[in-house]
């Protein structure tokens, strides 16, 4: 249902509202009375009018200057503004088109033309409105993504901050969405007063949830670098500073920003900045200095994928294999399976350069695919144990988990000579199906590994979890073992656990004769690393 216009008429003489209220009277019309420019002026801020009829000249303030003035008050820009006039000069035309009137209509007025002239700007009234609502959030009622757009356009110097509210997704879990929601309209209401002096004439955006910018058009482009940095910091301790008072409790926020003074792609890089940043976990990133360097890594990550694309339909990702040497039978008696992909040149590449993209370009799983399927063949030409890494994308993947499961279950002949190996650290959305997952394929005589074992924070917690046959001991522990007595003491600690526990160990990262004797006088049960033999792509 369309809500009903409002026509403010402003003219000093009685009689003239008196006429055109009139004419007006059966339209239906909301109708408002000024008594000059500067009531004018006061009667929009209170009652927002959606046509405004205004008389050119009166005393206090004409119409032009009135114009002038409804014209700079925000989110009456668009509003329609017809000016009813004696006046025919041009230049009086001119001076009222150029302070923002949009049409005129002569004194003395013909009663249809004015109720046809109101009855078409009512219909833009009507488009405007849903504009304005389209580029609102409804939130906050603050403008939108869309209206900053807008407005950058319009911006000679554009400068920008982009914020967001640090971990807002943990607000949101933690007290409730409703209760997020009531901390960030109020944390709105107290950003003017966070701002540093240089931001007070900041427009400020909602461009979803938890995420707002302040826009300024540095016209005269009179704060430096330096100055702007030092604005950001003051608004970051501000924010930190501030508590949220809601329902008689107290809420504290912190805010994670991204600065762009380059007018060129300003809200592209000012988001580039703000992902820096939360991924960076750094409060303030000034997206004009990693700008070039992103880019530079966006084409290397569309190369990349070009070459794992390439590679996976040319047969080109293939299995290198390390062996891991017994340090009681003094034999080599596994192997794992790494995985190396073969370029357009033939070149070996390592899976430091490609594996993070495929993650991101989703192809991380049909790498696995190719990595199992390479693997199952070498097991059917050896005698030896196989190592195979598996990711949680591989098993949150229901595709790749039960791909695998086939191949174990068409494989048992194999499968006492298979171990799967799990990163220590990895981060499992549901460790209730990863433990299922473990107990299937244990079913089939898998071994489970726990790689780069003291890595991370979980380590007993995954050990009760996954029951593994074989820790792998973190190489950044073991590899410095001979000048480190820190390392060295934590390696003990895990043998002596891992002994008790009645699970084997394996010794990663060992390069030297000197580790290598450490390790076997710790009583660790296999080495593996470059001393002992680095990844071929047979096994011998």
């Amino acid at each position: 249902m369309e809500t009903k216009i409002t026509i403010l008429i402003v003219d000093d003489l009685k009689d003239n509202r008196l006429s055109i209220k009139i004419a007006l009277k059966k339209e239906g019309y909301i109708l408002e009375e000024a008594v000059n420019g500067k009531k004018a002026v006061e009667k929009c801020k209170e009652i927002k009018p959606d046509i405004i009829l205004m008389d050119a000249m009166m005393p206090v303030m004409d119409g032009y200057e009135a114009t002038k003035a409804i014209r700079r008050i925000k989110d009456f820009d668009r509003i329609s503004i017809l000016m009813i006039t004696a006046l025919s000069d041009k230049n009086d035309i001119i001076k009222a088109l150029e302070v923002g009137v949009n049409d005129f209509i002569t004194k003395p007025f013909d009663k249809h033309e004015l109720i046809a002239r109101c009855r078409s700007y009512a219909k833009f009234s009507q488009i405007n409105k849903q504009y304005i609502l389209a580029i609102k959030n409804p939130s906050t009622n603050l403008p939108n993504k869309l209206a900053l757009i807008r407005d950058i356009k319009e911006c000679q110097n554009p400068k920008l901050i982009l914020f967001t509210i640090q971990d807002y997704e943990l607000l949101e879990s933690f007290y409730s969405e409703e209760i997020a929601r009531h901390i960030v309209k109020k944390f709105v209401q107290m950003i003017p007063s966070l701002l540093p002096e240089d931001y007070k004439d900041t427009s400020l955006y909602h461009i979803n949830e938890a995420e707002f910018a302040l826009l300024k058009d540095e016209v005269d482009d009179i704060v430096s670098i330096k100055k702007s940095y030092k604005n950001c910091e003051e608004f970051l301790e501000n924010t930190k500073k501030c508590v949220i008072s809601l329902d008689n409790y107290e809420y504290s926020i912190t805010i994670v920003l991204s600065y762009v003074s380059d007018s060129e792609h300003i809200l592209e890089n000012a988001r580039m900045g703000l992902n820096h940043a939360v991924n960076d976990k750094k409060d303030i990133v000034f997206a004009d200095e990693i700008v070039d360097q992103v880019h530079k890594e966006a084409k290397n990550n569309i190369k990349t994928i070009k070459m794992i694309k390439s590679a996976l339909k040319n047969n080109k990702v293939v299995s290198y294999f390390q062996p891991l040497y017994n340090n009681k039978t003094k034999k080599i008696e596994k192997y794992e399976s790494l995985v190396r992909i073969i370029d357009e040149n033939q070149a070996v590449i390592s899976p430091f350069l490609f594996l993070d993209v495929s993650k991101k370009g989703k192809y991380y799983t049909h790498i696995t695919k190719r990595v199992l399927q390479n693997s199952f063949e070498v097991l059917k030409k050896t005698d030896k144990d196989i190592s195979i890494n598996l990711s949680a994308i591989d098993i949150e993947d229901d595709v790749t988990k039960n791909f695998i499961l086939d191949y174990c279950k068409n494989s048992q002949q194999f499968m006492h000579r298979v171990v799967f190996e799990f990163l220590e650290d990895e981060n499992f959305k549901n460790l209730g199906d990863i433990v299922d997952f473990i107990q299937k394929v244990k079913g089939y005589g898998a071994k489970i590994a726990i790689d780069d074992f003291g890595s991370g924070y979980s380590s007993f917690e995954r050990i009760m979890s996954f029951e593994p046959d074989i820790l792998k001991i973190d190489g950044t522990l073991v590899k410095n073992i001979d000048k480190d007595n820190f390392s060295k003491t934590i390696v003990e600690t895990i043998q002596n656990f891992a002994k008790k526990m009645d699970i084997k160990t394996v010794a990663e990262f060992v390069h030297s004769k000197e580790v290598f004797d450490i390790v076997n006088a710790i009583g660790i049960d296999y080495t593996q690393g470059y001393y002992i033999g680095e990844p071929k792509e047979r096994i011998a």
